[in-house]
């Protein structure tokens, strides 16, 4: 089962998808000190990412990809000519293009995880780094169809990091998110965050997601990349043009 652009929206809308975008925001902030927000350095969110781009580098030069499988929707006029639709295996963006890539409900709904990857690859920089939160396949999260991160496919850690270094990515670092399990009261939830990090100890591999941090390597991989064909249906249009679906 996969999930659509309104099946977010509407989950982040809710008093426990506040605290799920509570919750990655610090995390990447913690994995990524540095703000993103000189005039020169893009970041794309490729996935559902733009309930985290007025608290993560709101001055950073944002733009977002939304898998055609989700669909794509404009949540507000701060991001009108910002989004785009994307095929995962044709990105329409410049290669060496992108300084940082975050990565938010886009992996689990891949149609092809491996070709998705080469792209990432494609079109960082070089040294580009690349931040996903994915699923974790044992974690409490994948188990029910209640929250997103029960939709789609999770991953392992082994999974995630095999397929990472056969398409160019190097040093890679993991961090368990959401560690707390959805059945829980969401203010209860908010009540034992500080405490959080010791569920790494208590009860390991059973967070929600993974957030894994990589850089690309260069040169590329010897690996033959596949070709994928794409239907062609109408005519073309800029990638981040204007005149979306309006929330």
């Amino acid at each position: 089962m996969s999930v659509d652009i309104l099946d977010l929206a509407a989950f982040y809308a809710t008093p426990l998808g506040q605290y799920v975008q509570q919750r990655l925001t610090a995390s990447m902030r913690d994995m990524w000190p540095t703000p993103a927000q000189a005039a020169d350095e893009t970041v794309i969110g490729y996935g559902f990412g733009t309930p985290l781009f007025a608290d993560l580098w709101p001055h950073a030069q944002w733009r977002f990809l939304m898998p055609s499988q989700i669909g794509v929707m404009l949540e507000n006029d701060q991001l009108d000519g910002r989004i785009a639709m994307a095929e995962e295996a044709c990105l329409p963006l410049r290669e060496s293009s992108v300084n940082r890539l975050i990565g938010v409900h886009g992996v689990e709904v891949a149609r092809d995880v491996e070709a998705l990857f080469h792209e990432f690859w494609r079109v960082l920089v070089p040294q580009g780094r690349v931040l996903l939160v994915v699923p974790n396949r044992s974690g409490f999260w994948a188990r029910g169809d209640s929250t997103p991160f029960g939709m789609g496919r999770p991953f392992s850690r082994g999974q995630l990091r095999a397929i990472m270094q056969q398409t160019g990515f190097d040093q890679i670092h993991f961090r368990a998110g959401l560690l707390m399990p959805p059945f829980l009261p969401v203010r209860l939830m908010h009540s034992l965050a500080a405490i959080e990090g010791l569920s790494r100890y208590i009860s390991p591999q059973v967070n929600g997601v993974w957030l894994v941090e990589a850089v690309k390597r260069v040169p590329a991989p010897l690996k033959q990349q596949k070709r994928v064909r794409l239907p062609v249906a109408g005519l073309p249009r800029p990638a981040f043009s204007q005149n979306l679906p309006r929330r």
